[in-house]
Order: C-alpha cells, then sequence, then structure tokens
C-alpha cells in the first residue's frame, strides 16, 4: 500500500476533513439539545402525551425531504448548510432565553427540525464534491462516526450539562455549536448546482422529477424500497425495547440505558472499522449485509436471557445499522447524477422518516396484544424479508454506475 493509501482520509481531503469536523460539533450539539428538551417538558408536563408531542414536532418535517432535495440540488450546497445552521442557532438561543411555554416552543423547536431536514439532503449529496469516488465509502464511514457521536454521547453531555448549569445553559451552549459549525464549514470549498439544463425548470417539476428518477433507477429505487421496509420492522424496537428491559429481564433504568446505548456504540464501532478496511467492503456489501446484521441482532434482542445479552445483541443490530447507512450513501452517491443527489437522498429520508412513523404507530398495539419479545421476533422477520428484497432489487454493483436506471 502506497504511503498516500496509508494517509487518513481525513488528512488527505482539507475540504472533507473541515466539512467532517462541522458535521460532527452540530450532530452533538443536536444530543444536547434533544435530551434538554425531553428533561424540560417532562419536568414541566409531566405527562407522555407531551413528550410525544415534542418528538413530533422534531420528526414531521422530515415529510418535506422531497422539497428539501430539491432545494440543495438548486443551490450552492455549502451556502445552504451555513444559512440552516445559523438559523438552528438563533431559534434555539431564543429558546434558552425566553423557554417559552408549550405551544411556543413546539413551533420553535419544528422551524429548527425545518432547518435540519435541510441540511441532510445537502450534506448527504457534498460528499462526492469534496471527495473522489475510491474515497467514497471511508468518507461515508467518517461521516458516520460524527453522527454517531450524537447518539453515544451527545445525549450523555445533555444529561451531565442539564443537571450542571440548567436547560437554559445547555440550549445555550447548544446554539453556540451551530455557530461553530457554520464557521468551520466557511473554509470548504464551495459547492454550487449542476447545470438543471437550458430550460428553467419549475420548483414544483424538480420536486416531481426527483421522484420520477428515483421510480426508474434501479439503485436509488432498490436502496428507498428497502430502507423503507426495513426501518418499519426495525424502529418497532424503539417501542418494545424498554418493556422487554424492564419486564421481562428484570432491569431498572440504567439498565435501560445500557441497552439503549449499545446501539450507538455499534453504529459508532461500524463507522470505525470502515474508516480504516473501507477499500476491503463494497457498498453493495455493506448495505445488505448491514440490513442482514440487524435482523439478527433484533431476534437476538427478543431471544436475550439476560441484560448483558441484550447489550450484546443490540450492538449487533447498531453495527448493522451503521453499514447499511454507509453503504446505502455509497451506491447512491456513486449511481445518481449529481444535479439528482438532493432530491434522492430527500426522498431516502422521508422512506425511512415514514418506516419509523409506521412503526411507532403499530408498535404499541403489538407491544399490548403480544409479548416484547414476540414483537423482537415479529420484527426480525420483517427487517430480513426486506434484506432478501435488496438482494433481488439492487443490481450488481459493476451495474451501479451514474447511467444506472
Amino acid at each position: 500500500m502506497s504511503e498516500t493509501r496509508r494517509t487518513s482520509l481525513l488528512r488527505r481531503h482539507a475540504g472533507f476533513r473541515w466539512f467532517w469536523f462541522s458535521r460532527a460539533i452540530s450532530y452533538v450539539g443536536d444530543g444536547v439539545a434533544l435530551v434538554a428538551l425531553l428533561l424540560h417538558v417532562q419536568e414541566t408536563s409531566g405527562t407522555g402525551t407531551a413528550v410525544g408531542g415534542l418528538l413530533l414536532a422534531i420528526a414531521l418535517p422530515s415529510l418535506l425531504g422531497p422539497v428539501a432535495g430539491s432545494i440543495a440540488d438548486r443551490v450552492d450546497r455549502r451556502r445552504m448548510i451555513i444559512v440552516c445552521e445559523l438559523g438552528q442557532g438563533v431559534v434555539y438561543l431564543a429558546i434558552a432565553i425566553f423557554l417559552p411555554g408549550y405551544a411556543a416552543l413546539l413551533a420553535l423547536v419544528a422551524v429548527a427540525s425545518v432547518l435540519a431536514r435541510c441540511v441532510a439532503p445537502a450534506a448527504s449529496s457534498s460528499v462526492p464534491s469534496l471527495v473522489p469516488g475510491d474515497d467514497l465509502v471511508g468518507a461515508n464511514a467518517w461521516l458516520g462516526t460524527a453522527l454517531n457521536l450524537q447518539v453515544a454521547f451527545g445525549g450523555l453531555l445533555g444529561g451531565l450539562l442539564v443537571a450542571g448549569v440548567g436547560v437554559r445553559w445547555a440550549l445555550a451552549i447548544d446554539a453556540a455549536s451551530f455557530l461553530v459549525s457554520a464557521l468551520v464549514l466557511a473554509k470548504v470549498p464551495s459547492m454550487p448546482p449542476q447545470d438543471l439544463g437550458a430550460e428553467i425548470v419549475s420548483f414544483a417539476r424538480t420536486v416531481r422529477d426527483g421522484i420520477g428518477f428515483v421510480a426508474k433507477h434501479a439503485v436509488a429505487r432498490a436502496v428507498v424500497v428497502t430502507l423503507f421496509v426495513g426501518v418499519a420492522f426495525a424502529a418497532v424496537d424503539n417501542v418494545a425495547l424498554v418493556f422487554l428491559t424492564r419486564d421481562d429481564l428484570g432491569g431498572g433504568e440504567a439498565a435501560f440505558g445500557l441497552v439503549s446505548s449499545a446501539f450507538g456504540f455499534g453504529m459508532l464501532a461500524a463507522s470505525l472499522v470502515l474508516t480504516r478496511w473501507e477499500r476491503l467492503v463494497s457498498a453493495r456489501w455493506a448495505f445488505l449485509g448491514g440490513w442482514f446484521l440487524t435482523a439478527a441482532g433484533t431476534l437476538a434482542t427478543g431471544l436475550a436471557p439476560a441484560i448483558a445479552g441484550a447489550v450484546v445483541a443490540q450492538g449487533i443490530g447498531g453495527l448493522g445499522n451503521g453499514l447499511g447507512n454507509v453503504g446505502g450513501d455509497t451506491l447512491i452517491q456513486r449511481s445518481v447524477p449529481s444535479a439528482m443527489l438532493g432530491r434522492v437522498f430527500g426522498l431516502a429520508k422521508t422512506a425511512a422518516f415514514l418506516g419509523s412513523g409506521l412503526a411507532y404507530a403499530i408498535g404499541g398495539v403489538l407491544v399490548d396484544v403480544m409479548s416484547p419479545r414476540a414483537v423482537f421476533v415479529v420484527a426480525s422477520a420483517g427487517v430480513l424479508a426486506a434484506s432478501i428484497g435488496g438482494v433481488f432489487l439492487l443490481p450488481p454493483e459493476k451495474r451501479a454506475s451514474r447511467r444506472s436506471s
């Protein structure tokens, strides 16, 4: 292996290095804000309905994925991310200063979430502009480590900040993280939109063309469909896990926290492995293998005899989820024309949201009519079916070029 190959990807590509730092800072800030807001709403309202309303305000803007992706394809992506980061900082600073009532808080959180959803497709579609095609797996793995820092450490930091300095300061620190993220992103080269053609294309048509493109493009269609079906079953875990941990395994709050965090650390491990050995793992294998591992981890969680077993099983599930995320992003980036990347990623994010929303809607009902263990077994069968479907839907990787259709 050449000296260049032994050099870290972050060292080889300065633009991507600053981009990664920006995303890592922003993601950790997101984790701090989520925990601070959850604790604040739980303390001031004391109802599960209020907490659920907060989570809904955060999640619903994901439905705007196709619109956000269309915007990302029409503007300079770096500028779009900077504007959205600064906007989120202003919103969270306002929340920190005024700590408004519940209704106003939900409105402000929804605005911040809309801005965050605009960042998502712009960030994912920016990667091919910052690294060559051979480095996409490693670059997506590095971005996965940034996102997984939020899962593994952002919540912990948020809890410590709320306990140590209070909700206002925790949210103020989150607001500052967006400012720092925007300043770091200024070091990244601009990423102007690709030529949309000589014709002046309406925004509505841009959105419609994106949906039509995914319907016809073999790789994009396979990733989006597998993502929707897989998440629709896998996310049932989020509803059933607390019942499994506390009722079936007899664990307390600390045990539930340990089991929950194991999934995040599994995701982080997957990203770290791929940053080191990205050349040995194909995007197709990472995507499909990740979903099979997720199915295995889900089944093992349902069959776990004790807390330790559930921790290991959730770690396996998180490992699969991390691999699948990197593989899916890379497959899209390698096969979809740059001018369409924002719209395709917007639809992929929406597919994941719709899948998780369906899981949350039926997960509680399933837990009420079945045992938590049975819910995990059913969920693992669904994820396995999605994985097998992905094998048949996804064309061989040698065909996954930017001309795939």
